[in-house]
């Protein structure tokens, strides 16, 4: 039932003020922000100079540098350049084989007998140079002299990795780096890979 028919009188509803003050405060701020954000960001585009990434990533690289003499199968002075713009370790692996002329005529041949170096440690298939090679420097001689039989190749594959931080040489050949003079040494577990 309608107020009027059971009391007789009409009452006004008063609208309440503290909205309207609300709504209009809130309307100012919207506008106050927009206007401090718009203006911030045409004043950094007009304002800022243009920022130039200058970073260079650096590159790992090797090149095998060795003596061989077909005539007599004689492979000397052989070591590992390192051709990369920063530190890194170097390791090779010995791959054997035979040949007639340029056909390969039997698998995987024994490796020749060489005295390995103080310079490098043997782990696994692979030979390690102990310590980090400069950027433009070259290894310590691995092979002094071998001598390979007729038609045997004795192939050097050289590897290169970032010297820093100890975890990329660690992780990704399963060695480990003595904190104390900076050689590879092998894993507590043995393995490498």
């Amino acid at each position: 039932m309608p107020y009027k028919e059971t009391h007789g009188k009409t009452r006004k509803v008063k609208k309440r003020p503290f909205i309207k003050k609300a709504a209009v405060v809130c309307a100012v701020l919207v506008l106050a922000v927009a206007g401090v954000t718009g203006g911030t960001a045409a004043w950094l585009f007009t304002q800022t100079d243009q920022v130039v990434n200058t970073f260079d990533p650096s590159h790992v690289s090797c090149e095998v540098e060795e003596t061989f003499n077909p005539n007599t199968g004689i492979k000397e002075n052989v070591q590992v350049k390192n051709t990369s713009d920063i530190s890194a370790y170097i390791r090779v692996r010995l791959v054997s084989y035979q040949k007639d002329g340029e056909k390969i005529v039997a698998g995987e041949s024994e490796i020749p007998d060489f005295e390995v170096p103080s310079t490098w440690v043997q782990i696994g298939d692979y030979y390690y140079c102990k310590a980090p090679v400069p950027a433009g420097g070259t290894t310590p001689v691995l092979i002094d002299r071998c001598e390979l039989t007729k038609g045997q190749v004795l192939e050097v594959l050289a590897e290169a990795i970032q010297s820093e931080p100890d975890e990329a040489v660690e992780t990704s050949w399963g060695v480990t780096v003595d904190d104390r003079t900076n050689e590879i040494q092998p894993a507590a577990n043995g393995i490498a890979e």
